[in-house]
């Protein structure tokens, strides 16, 4: 089966859960060449996710785009990192699970000054979607976004690289006027402008919004579109100087099951949701 008819078939699709959290586990959050350096213990999480039940793992390049300032400051050879990333994650994945190509956000604004510009936001995604494409991804996943406008050249890079499926998921702050992003962007407005521009799925992911407001989301999404619905939450809100989670794997697992009925068929997890929470998903969903 392609990754295209496993989206849009009304079937579940199980994915991997957080990656930055269990690499901060053994100090290497924020890391960007730690699928060179550390290839073992990056394969070590995938091999665990596939092991909890996923169907579908995201290689480890969130960071990995020209304009993060992490990337900028270890200057790492991104086309080489972002390969060795699908590389690492398809040798796991072998020919019985999808690869997602990870693409995350800048962490920059558009600005006046030209620190971050359309075409230069959009060159930094499409030399990385290219990279995963090139590589042999199944598929492209845009997450954490928290700008409608950057995730439109995302997902506009992430076209012109590919004909595979690209998913995008938006991070909402507040349920407040039908659902808004930190910047402001409504979630009508994400949903309908990103699939005009061609998202094969949408979705929410990460945030501070507790599970049950992230059904709401995605009731709210299925209420404008057709298209398959991605949710992958946090494992509640983190505490202490450790970051540790507060949400048990069966607390995640039954807001799961409440995102299932609101409308949701992609399923995941993002900070501190690691294989645990993921294995319990699984079991609530019957994958």
């Amino acid at each position: 089966m392609e990754l295209r008819e496993a989206l849009s078939d009304g079937h579940i699709l199980l994915l991997d859960g957080a990656m930055g959290t269990e690499l901060a586990k053994d100090g290497l959050q924020g890391d960007c060449s730690a699928n060179e350096t550390h290839p073992g213990y990056v394969s070590f999480i995938h091999e665990a996710y596939i092991r909890a039940g996923s169907r579908a793992i995201t290689t480890n390049t969130f960071l990995l785009n020209a304009l993060t300032h992490s990337a900028e400051q270890q200057k790492v050879d991104l086309d080489r990192m972002n390969r060795l990333g699908m590389k690492n994650t398809r040798e796991v994945a072998g020919n019985d699970h999808f690869v997602l190509g990870g693409i995350g956000p800048t962490g920059r604004l558009f600005d006046p000054d030209g620190s971050m510009t359309d075409s230069s936001c959009r060159a930094a995604y499409l030399a990385q979607a290219k990279s995963l494409a090139g590589a042999g991804a199944d598929g492209l996943i845009i997450e954490t976004m928290a700008n409608l406008r950057e995730a439109l050249r995302a997902l506009e890079a992430c076209r012109e690289a590919t004909d595979r499926p690209v998913i995008v998921s938006m991070t909402f702050r507040t349920l407040k006027d039908g659902g808004r992003t930190m910047m402001g962007d409504r979630l009508n407005d994400c949903v309908q402008q990103l699939a005009a521009k061609g998202a094969d799925a949408v979705g929410t992911n990460c945030g501070k919004l507790p599970l049950t407001e992230m059904a709401q989301i995605v009731a709210r999404m299925r209420a404008v579109t057709n298209l398959p619905i991605v949710v992958q939450p946090n494992a509640g809100q983190p505490h202490g100087v450790e970051t540790v989670y507060d949400m048990t794997p069966q607390e995640f697992a039954a807001g799961i099951g409440e995102c299932r009925k609101a409308g949701a068929t992609i399923f995941g997890g993002c900070c501190g949701a690691g294989p645990e929470c993921i294995r319990e998903a699984a079991v609530e969903l019957g994958v």
